[in-house]
């Protein structure tokens, strides 16, 4: 399940690491014996965890060792990594992880040694988490530049997947073919329609 953080007034969507996980939004099926490279502990499809309903979610305990490489992982790829970290997706409901990133077999090494017999699958990245979240500061510092041209940006964030940067506007149109003209086309720029986020007040 994915997290999501404000900065500013911008939404920005990532994977992160937590206890427990809600089920729905993740792709990939359950991973086979011997299919997408892996560690040691997706040698074999792993066993579902255990279900809880709450506030009638389902949702599913994350294990303290998977919890544990999740962190040390996430740690790592925004620090020592940085260049070939993408980001994480957790798939609960089948008990597995997925580690988005540029090929790196030192990276890759490091994955291999701190899951710890946990399923963590290795995922090709078109571009990093360090290369997304400089072009979301780009954008996210011209918000008030973008709102001058009839283009309110709501919601900016990288893919997790390293894929590109999510912009939320409701001038769809306009910011298709305007942002890349700004940006350029080297990091893919996904325009959706969203208006503004509303923050809850205490």
């Amino acid at each position: 399940m994915r997290k999501i953080l404000l900065v500013g007034l911008a939404a920005m969507i990532v994977a992160v690491g937590g206890c427990a996980r809600e089920a729905g939004g993740a792709a990939d099926a359950a991973p086979e014996a011997g299919g997408t490279p892996g560690v040691e502990g997706c040698a074999t499809p792993p066993s579902p965890p255990e279900s809880v309903v709450t506030a009638g979610a389902t949702m599913y305990p994350e294990s303290d060792e998977l919890s544990e490489a999740l962190g040390s992982i996430q740690q790592a790829g925004e620090s020592t990594f940085r260049d070939v970290f993408a980001g994480l997706e957790t798939v609960p409901e089948q008990g597995y992880v997925i580690v988005y990133r540029l090929p790196s077999a030192r990276f890759d090494a490091y994955v291999r040694d701190v899951a710890a017999g946990q399923c963590v699958l290795l995922r090709d990245a078109a571009h990093s988490a360090a290369e997304l979240s400089a072009l979301q500061d780009r954008i996210t510092d011209d918000m008030d530049y973008w709102r001058t041209r009839g283009v309110d940006v709501n919601a900016v964030g990288p893919r997790h997947d390293g894929s590109g940067v999510v912009v939320s506007t409701l001038a769809v149109a306009r910011a298709r073919a305007e942002l890349p003209k700004r940006y350029g086309t080297a990091i893919p720029i996904i325009i959706e329609q969203g208006g503004p986020v509303e923050l809850l007040g205490g």
